[in-house]
């Protein structure tokens, strides 16, 4: 019986001692973290790119990182010379400690995913920075703009507004998908990243496009609007984005699409995803065969409902549908004529401000080409001096003379 009672006993020494070593153990790493220093390990790290394909390369990779609320104690330091790519790895802190940012001046990537961030600071020289999986609510420039970050994934964090976000005159990958507290952002936001090729905003609380840029975005060709709450799209929304290949709508509310003159507003648009919405199978039918008739890929999922028209999922009650159309299309029509009142002001704002430049450049023709004229005739006279000749002015006023003389005689 007492090897029985024995065993019981240790058993329940393992019961309690066993947490309270890991706690202490765990407390141990803390304390290691925030008093003293902390090396990276130089070694292959993988991720992925902005097509999501897997990408391997070397990482200066800090493992199992954990600070409080007092991030100032730790000191990070590099195990080796090449430290332009920072990666943290199982590990959690509420900002990235500064002494990182000190000690490492000359990050170009920095990799902070799933790490609890809630505030995010950006220095002038990072380039590419992965910080989705966060609780971000607010980003921080070292200064007023960044002119050299590229690429910044912010996916399935908390962010509430882009306030610090639009001075990013390099950027070239701006993905802001899972940030549901955004809502309804205007386009016109992104205008001076006249660099972008690839907008995310997939789930971020949008129940309607809006579209303000003055400027197209030249280069941008994916933009994903996917899993909002968008009811209504016409094609004239996209007019500002020259070479969009590629939409994505689909897990949205969207009930009708205007795609008349998809070709003109959008002329190099090669895929639109569009299923899992609304759709009236009649409006279905017409919006597929202008956008096939273009040809235009109409990417869908799987439809599981007995009704479909291209392979996209549609409702056999297109009176209802088509009749909240046509009482919401006589709301939109004043706000569409509003919107063409404003961009013809913008586009005569733009013609006024060229015809200022050109009067200025004009100016500036004639002010040189008259001091040109002015200093010819100085180098004819002294160009006929040094020669012996009378200047062309003397010789034609000694021609003069001698007519006069002739006339005279």
């Amino acid at each position: 019986m007492q090897p029985i009672g024995g065993r019981r006993s240790v058993d329940q020494v393992r019961h309690w001692v066993l947490p309270l070593l890991v706690l202490v153990f765990g407390a141990k790493l803390i304390l290691q973290a925030t008093g003293e220093i902390v090396i990276c390990n130089y070694e292959k790290f993988h991720l992925f790119d902005s097509m999501y394909r897997p990408r391997t390369d070397n990482f200066c990779v800090f493992n199992d990182v954990y600070l409080g609320s007092d991030v100032k104690g730790a000191d990070f330091l590099a195990s080796s010379l090449d430290y332009k790519r920072v990666a943290f790895a199982n590990s959690k802190f509420p900002q990235v400690p500064p002494s990182l940012f000190k000690n490492f001046d000359d990050i170009r990537e920095l990799y902070v995913r799933r790490c609890s961030v809630e505030m995010l600071k950006i220095t002038r020289l990072l380039e590419k920075v992965y910080a989705g999986g966060n609780r971000i609510a607010s980003v921080q420039l070292d200064g007023n703009a960044s002119n050299s970050l590229r690429e910044l994934y912010l996916d399935g964090n908390r962010l509430q507004g882009l306030a610090n976000l639009t001075n990013l005159p390099a950027m070239e990958v701006l993905v802001l998908e899972n940030n549901p507290l955004l809502g309804n952002v205007d386009f016109a936001q992104f205008g001076r990243m006249e660099r972008l090729w690839k907008l995310d905003l997939e789930r971020i609380g949008m129940s309607r496009i809006g579209n303000g840029l003055k400027r197209p975005l030249a280069e941008l060709r994916r933009l994903d609007l996917s899993n909002n709450a968008i009811t209504y799209v016409h094609v004239r929304m996209f007019r500002t984005f020259p070479k969009l290949e590629h939409l994505w709508l689909h897990g949205n509310r969207l009930y009708f699409m205007e795609a008349d003159q998809v070709r003109t507003l959008m002329p190099t648009i090669r895929s639109i995803v569009i299923d899992d919405n609304l759709w009236g199978c009649g409006h279905l039918a017409l919006l597929g065969k202008q956008l096939r008739d273009h040809g235009i890929i109409i990417r869908h999922g799987n439809c599981r409902t007995e009704r479909a028209v291209h392979r996209v999922c549609c409702s056999d009650e297109t009176d209802v549908v088509d009749t909240r159309y046509l009482i919401e299309m006589g709301i939109r029509h004043e706000t569409r004529v509003q919107q063409d009142v404003r961009e013809l002001r913008a586009e005569n704002d733009f013609l006024r401000r060229d015809l200022e430049r050109l009067k200025g450049v004009l100016g500036e023709l004639m002010a040189n080409y008259t001091r040109s004229v002015s200093v010819q005739p100085e180098a004819e006279v002294m160009d006929a001096e040094e020669s012996g000749e009378q200047p062309a002015s003397n010789v034609a006023s000694s021609f003069e003379e001698y007519e006069e003389d002739g006339s005279e005689k």
